[in-house]
C-alpha cells in the first residue's frame, strides 16, 4: 500500500499544479479583460457550435464552387469587419478592421507569428526559412536576405529582359488563340531559378535539361501538395501520399547541388566583369550550413516564382476584357525610349502602375492571410454589438484576414470596388493599411519591388510589340483555383495582334 501512495503522490502533484495553473491562468486572462473592457466579437450562426462541422461543409461547398474568396467577402458584407466562429473545438477570428490589420501585422508584431501553423503546411517542401518561421530565426532569414533583395530589381533586369524575349517569341503573331498562364509560370520559373540559383531551368528555351524538367515536377506537385495541407490540417493524418514526399525530396536535391557550386565559388576568385546577382552565392558568402542555405533558397523560391506569373495572368485577364484601358497603357508605354527601359523608366509610367495596382487590389495573388497569437493578447476594436470594443485574443487562436474583401469595400475604394478601373488611382487617397498585397508591417515581402519591376517590365514589352488584344475567354468572370495563391482557373486565354 505505502508503494501504491508513493507511485500515486507524482501524478497527483501534477494534477494539483495542474488545477492551480489553469486557475492562474483564468484570473489573469479574466483581469486583462476587464482592464481592456474587451467584448466577444459577433459569432457566425453554426449548427454545430462544438467542432464546426457545418462549416467545414460550408468551406468545402465554397471550393467547390470556386468561389472561396467571395464566400469570405459576403461574410464580412453580413456580419462586419470582425467576427468569430467556433471549429474543431477552437475560437477563430476573422477580421478586416484597418486598427486591427495595423495591430497584427506593426504595433503587436511580437504577439504574433506564423510557424505554428506554416511549418506544418510548407515544412516538408521548404524546410524552416524567412516564410515559415518567427522570431530569431526569421530575423536570421531576414538579415541574409534583405541587402541582396535590395539590389535586385536593378542589377538583374537585363538578365530578366532575355526571358522575356523568348517570351514573346512563342506567343502567336497573328491573333491566334493562347493562353498566357502556362508561358507566365515558365517564365517565372526561369527567372526566378537563375536570380536564385545562377543557373535557369530555361524552360522558355526550345530544349530543357531532363534534371530541370525532373524538378519543375516535383515543384509542381509539392506545391499543390502544400496547398491541401493549407486547407484542412486536422484532417492530413488521413492522407499519406507518397509521391508529395517524393517530390520534396527531388525539389531539395536539386536545390542542394546549387548550393554546392555556391559554396565552392567561395574559393574562386570573383571575375570583375561578372556582376550577376545570385542569391544562392550571397547567402554562400554569409554562412556554411548546406541545409541551412538550401532551406532558405526553397523559402524564397516559392514566393517569387508564384508573385510574378499569378500577377501577369491576372493583369492580362483583365486587359483582355477592357481593351479601352489596354488601347491607353499602350499609348502611354510608347513614349519609352530604349535607354528608359530601366526600373526608375517603369515606375515613372504612371497608367502602367495604376493597372499593377487595380489588378493586386481586385485579384491578390494571396487573397488571405493567417496569424496565430504566440501569447494573450488584445486586438484594439471588433468586440460588442456596435463593434467597437477590444477583443481579448488567447495565445494559440487564429485570426485570418482577407485581403480580397478588404480590397473591395466600398468606402475606401469607391461605390465601383467591384469593378477594374484603373483610373481610380488617380485622384485615390490611400487609408493606412487599407491596400496590402505584399502583406504590411516587418514581415512585408522583400521581393516586393522586385515582384513590381518583373511585372511592369513583361507588361511593357508585351504591350509595344502588340497593338490589339481580344478575349478568347467565353467564361468572362475570374474563377478561382486554389492552391497556396490564388491562380484564375481558366488562365488568360487571348488573342493578341501584331498590326
Amino acid at each position: 500500500m505505502t508503494n501504491y501512495y508513493m507511485l500515486a503522490l507524482p501524478a497527483f502533484g501534477y494534477i494539483i499544479f495542474f488545477a492551480l495553473h489553469t486557475v492562474a491562468l483564468h484570473l489573469n486572462r479574466q483581469r486583462t479583460i476587464n482592464e481592456h473592457r474587451c467584448k466577444p466579437p459577433p459569432g457566425l450562426p453554426q449548427l454545430d457550435p462544438f467542432l464546426g462541422l457545418d462549416l467545414v461543409f460550408q468551406v468545402l461547398s465554397s471550393f467547390r464552387a470556386r468561389k472561396r474568396n467571395e464566400s469570405f467577402k459576403e461574410q464580412f458584407d453580413k456580419f462586419g469587419p470582425t467576427f468569430q466562429s467556433q471549429i474543431y473545438g477552437r475560437t477563430k477570428l476573422f477580421t478586416i478592421d484597418l486598427k486591427n490589420l495595423q495591430s497584427i501585422f506593426a504595433t503587436d508584431f511580437a504577439s504574433w507569428g506564423v510557424q505554428p501553423l506554416r511549418l506544418f503546411f510548407f515544412g516538408p517542401f521548404v524546410g524552416k526559412g524567412i516564410m515559415t518561421t518567427d522570431g530569431a530565426f526569421w530575423e536570421h532569414s531576414r538579415t541574409l536576405m534583405k541587402p541582396t533583395f535590395s539590389r535586385f530589381q536593378i542589377a538583374n533586369l537585363s538578365a530578366y529582359s532575355i526571358h522575356v524575349d523568348r517570351l514573346i517569341k512563342l506567343i502567336p503573331k497573328n491573333g491566334s488563340e493562347v493562353d498566357l498562364q502556362p508561358l507566365f509560370a515558365r517564365l517565372a520559373l526561369d527567372s526566378s531559378t537563375e536570380l536564385l540559383f545562377g543557373q535557369s531551368t530555361d524552360c522558355l528555351a526550345p530544349t530543357t535539361t531532363i534534371d530541370a524538367k525532373n524538378f519543375l515536377e516535383a515543384y509542381n506537385y509539392g506545391q499543390a501538395g502544400v496547398g491541401k495541407r493549407m486547407q484542412f490540417p486536422q484532417w492530413n493524418f488521413l492522407t499519406r501520399d507518397k509521391r508529395f514526399w517524393r517530390s520534396c525530396a527531388v525539389a531539395r536535391e536539386f536545390v542542394e547541388k546549387h548550393v554546392e557550386k555556391a559554396l565552392k565559388s567561395r574559393a574562386v576568385p570573383t571575375d570583375s566583369k561578372d556582376t550577376k546577382l545570385v542569391l544562392a552565392r550571397e547567402i554562400a558568402k554569409q554562412i556554411d550550413d548546406r541545409d541551412d542555405i538550401r532551406n532558405q533558397l526553397l523559402n524564397v523560391f516559392l514566393p517569387a516564382h508564384d508573385a510574378t506569373a499569378v500577377a501577369l495572368t491576372n493583369v492580362f485577364f483583365h486587359l483582355a476584357r477592357n481593351p479601352e484601358v489596354y488601347v491607353k497603357l499602350r499609348r502611354e508605354i510608347l513614349t519609352l525610349d530604349e535607354i528608359e527601359w530601366t526600373f526608375e523608366g517603369l515606375k515613372g509610367l504612371k497608367y502602367l502602375q495604376n493597372v499593377m495596382n487595380e489588378t493586386f487590389r481586385l485579384n491578390p495573388s494571396i487573397g488571405q492571410m493567417n496569424r496565430v497569437a504566440l501569447r494573450d493578447t488584445v486586438l484594439p476594436t471588433g468586440g460588442g454589438t456596435t463593434g467597437t470594443s477590444p477583443v481579448f485574443v488567447k495565445k494559440g487562436s487564429v485570426v485570418t484576414t482577407s485581403f480580397y474583401a478588404l480590397h473591395r469595400l466600398p468606402h475606401l475604394f469607391g461605390s465601383d470596388a467591384q469593378m477594374f478601373r484603373p483610373e481610380r488611382w488617380q485622384s485615390l487617397r490611400l487609408v493606412p493599411w487599407s491596400y496590402l498585397p505584399f502583406g504590411g508591417g516587418p514581415r512585408v515581402c522583400i521581393g516586393q519591388q522586385l515582384a513590381l519591376t518583373e511585372v511592369g517590365y513583361t507588361i511593357a514589352k508585351i504591350v509595344q510589340r502588340f497593338p490589339r488584344i481580344e478575349n478568347a475567354d467565353p467564361v468572362m468572370e475570374f474563377v478561382e483555383q486554389w492552391k497556396i495563391t490564388t491562380d484564375s482557373k481558366n488562365g488568360a486565354k487571348v488573342r493578341l495582334f501584331e498590326v
